[in-house]
């Protein structure tokens, strides 16, 4: 299974002096620590973005035509006035699952409802990521693909205590992967930082590696 697609590549990258993160979610500020950046974000209306651009791309397969959207989503989230010397850094996550894209749920009730309907199979989750500076764009999109156990009694304690305590209503896909019960994962195939929100080795290797 390949698990980075390249989607555009404009321009070298420059010098680098400051690091900004384009995102609120403290999992991504997290996995990017070590490059201590500044904080941003632009606003994006999303929803409006996903339906045209998954319009643009009907010709795709659904996994490829919503990767390909998502791109397109953070991309428009480093739409701003680029400061020179600074790298930009925006990121977005979907959750794909049977032919559908599972943004986040609405309430507990469609929480509920998109956890279960994940038990006894897989799924894909990708995430893009655009890195920007003046003269430079680079968006690439990594896939992950988890499976999940099949449903037994014992597990519909572990969902609702999950719908409980955790926050499943700010996460695509009605959960954040790293505060999953171990017994709902069967197996993960790819970076499961796709499926956190960052492909952090990736994102790293693209920033300071020297471009042929």
């Amino acid at each position: 299974m390949q698990n980075v697609f390249n989607y555009e590549k404009v321009g070298q990258k420059g010098r680098i002096e400051q690091f900004v993160l384009l995102s609120t979610s403290p999992r991504r500020r997290d996995l990017l620590a070590f490059l201590n950046p500044a904080l941003s974000s632009v606003e994006v209306d999303e929803r409006a973005l996903e339906e045209h651009f998954m319009e643009v791309f009907k010709e795709d397969d659904f996994l490829t035509r919503a990767a390909k959207v998502c791109c397109e989503i953070t991309k428009a989230k480093s739409d701003m006035e680029l400061e020179a010397d600074t790298l930009y850094i925006s990121a977005d996550t979907m959750v794909i699952s049977d032919g559908k894209i599972f943004n986040k749920p609405v309430d507990l009730q469609e929480a509920r409802q998109m956890l279960y309907s994940y038990f006894g199979k897989s799924h894909d989750v990708v995430t893009a990521v655009c890195l920007r500076m003046q003269g430079y764009l680079e968006v690439f999109y990594t896939v992950a693909r988890i499976e999940f156990a099949p449903f037994y009694p014992e597990l519909e304690q572990v969902v609702e205590d999950y719908l409980t305590i955790k926050q499943p209503l700010d996460k695509a896909g009605a959960y954040g992967f790293q505060e999953l019960d171990p017994r709902l994962i069967k197996s993960v195939t790819g970076d499961i930082h796709t499926i956190i929100g960052l492909p952090v080795a990736e994102v790293s290797e693209r920033i300071f590696k020297t471009d042929q």
